[in-house]
């Protein structure tokens, strides 16, 4: 049966995916930027981290790079690799429903993550994160089912990718998984720590933290504090965002009330789960639900798993960072819908399934339908390593091109130049080296005068002729960006006015920059070349 459900997954996968082989929402000049010239940076051989300024774990560069590798150095490598990993999200999400469910509600529940889990739309890291959260959520639901060690060390290794893709969402895993193997073994044998489980602890306790200590060292050492917090930005100050938890909490039920309520699907969706979850508290009280003590460890590993991974958006209030919780919180939905239904009668049981597969196909059609559609000529990026659809705009994508090219008729072979304040994006598409190991400056980056010393320094090293500053480095409304040289790097903007002087702009240099729209960009030419 997991056979089975295995290739019928991936098969469904596969179709839902057919759509964004060569398309992509935004693509943004900084943020998809700075994740290309990772992977294409470590295909080199560099290292995350310390030859570049790298803001994640360092796992996805490589595994990113390895598809550059083996398809190509383009856009469609990375989209290629991100859609392999949402079908191995699917996978492991069947395989978690298997655990409680019907293979039914296990391929229901794949296709479900796989159309409806909310992207990333800003990194092509997390993906990888949220596949290893749903394999320590699979781990740890065969772990409660049956209390065999081997899975538990199977959450452990998940854990520990995790810890290499996120570090924060990994430690919280472990912490999840700590918890559960220690209250499934006191509820089950009334004992803390039932033999067997001594080197199992050892290694969660000590053996894994150190592990992953030991690879962010080797890779942070010789970097200033500074440059480490701008890497691994979590002590206070760090980040822009900050909120009280209440106050995101209110907007977390606002927005979800508001999608309840959007459309009929959603409404007769939450009713079927409100339903669900109404009848298995019917059945509690009755004392009528097999399996009790089974169901109760799931559902508070589920409910508590999906609090830890809600950690980032009540800290931040930023309302996608929630969509780290999603997964585990599909899993909860179709483990309350699946247990629910087999107390019903078995027509009630086929036409609930029967409702949720024909919202899948339904949803599935209108999302390749819009598109296609949107596979518009004037949003290709017609560049060698473009080759990709994009939702921006068709100004954004005219002014990355000529900028491109641009930069590919003026520099010699080996001649590098400088991007700022955060326009990977260039390194990648022109296949130059940064001549400077920080990619990003901006005023929420706080980066003191040392730093811009010794950003000066590699850049008369690196015999720099060449700047590409776009308006970015001018925001006046986006919390944290700043002015170049005013509120931010003062040392590197006056290091600029003294050096080098306008050579030509391309784009949007009168209304306010954005994040992938209304992209300028101005070429400066060193004085006296």
């Amino acid at each position: 049966m997991k056979a089975i459900l295995f290739w019928a997954i991936v098969a469904a996968g596969i179709l839902l995916s057919l759509p964004y082989i060569n398309y992509q929402d935004y693509l943004a000049q900084g943020d998809h930027g700075r994740d290309l010239y990772a992977a294409q940076a470590v295909y080199r051989g560099e290292l995350p981290y310390k030859d570049f300024w790298w803001v994640y774990g360092p796992l996805t560069p490589y595994y990113y790079g390895l598809f550059f590798k083996l398809f190509g150095v383009k856009i469609t490598s990375m989209i290629l690799g991100k859609l392999l990993l949402r079908i191995l999200g699917g996978v492991l999400i069947g395989l978690a429903i298997l655990e409680f469910g019907s293979p039914v509600a296990a391929f229901l529940g794949a296709c479900w993550f796989m159309l409806f889990q909310q992207d990333f739309f800003f990194t092509y890291n997390h993906i990888a994160g949220i596949v290893m959260v749903v394999g320590v959520a699979w781990s740890l639901l065969a772990f409660i089912k049956n209390s065999s060690v081997t899975h538990a060390w199977r959450a452990l290794g998940f854990v520990f990718a995790l810890c290499l893709i996120k570090i924060n969402f990994g430690l919280a895993a472990l912490v999840m998984t700590l918890m559960t193997v220690a209250i499934c073994d006191f509820w089950k044998n009334r004992q803390l720590f039932p033999a067997g489980r001594a080197s199992f602890y050892a290694t969660a306790l000590l053996g894994l933290p150190l592990v992953v200590f030991l690879i962010y060292w080797s890779l942070l050492h010789g970097l200033t504090a500074m440059e480490i917090r701008q890497c691994l930005p979590y002590k206070e100050g760090d980040q822009p965002y900050d909120t009280n938890p209440w106050v995101a909490i209110a907007s977390f039920l606002k927005i979800t009330l508001g999608t309840i309520g959007s459309n009929w699907m959603n409404f007769a969706f939450a009713l079927i789960i409100n339903a669900s979850a109404g009848r298995l508290i019917y059945l509690l009280i009755k004392n009528k639900l097999p399996g009790r003590d089974i169901f109760l460890l799931s559902l508070g590993m589920l409910c508590v798993f999906d609090i830890f991974n809600f950690h980032e958006y009540l800290k931040s209030g930023v309302w996608y960072r929630g969509f780290w919780s999603q997964p585990v919180t599909i899993l909860l939905i179709f483990f309350l819908i699946d247990t629910a239904c087999r107390s019903i009668h078995q027509a009630a049981r086929k036409l609930i399934f029967v409702l949720i597969g024909a919202t899948v196909i339904f949803c599935w059609f209108n999302t390749a339908r819009f598109i296609n559609g949107a596979k518009n000529p004037k949003q290709y990026l017609d560049l060698p390593r473009g080759g990709v659809y994009l939702t921006n705009a068709p100004e954004w994508v005219t002014t990355v091109e000529q900028t491109t090219q641009f930069l590919n008729n003026t520099l010699k072979p080996n001649e590098l130049f400088f991007a700022l304040p955060y326009d990977c994006l260039y390194y990648y598409l022109t296949d130059k080296k940064t001549p400077t190991r920080q990619l990003i400056f901006f005023e929420h980056i706080k980066i003191p005068l040392e730093q811009e010393k010794s950003v000066i320094a590699e850049l008369e090293k690196n015999h720099v002729n060449y700047v590409l500053m776009s308006n970015r480095a001018f925001a006046k409304q986006e919390l944290g960006l700043g002015f170049l040289g005013s509120t931010y790097c003062p040392l590197i903007g006056k290091y600029l006015q003294d050096n080098f002087v306008p050579l030509t702009r391309f784009g949007d240099w009168r209304d306010e920059p954005g994040w992938a729209w209304n992209h300028g960009t101005l070429i400066l030419k060193r004085k006296g070349i």
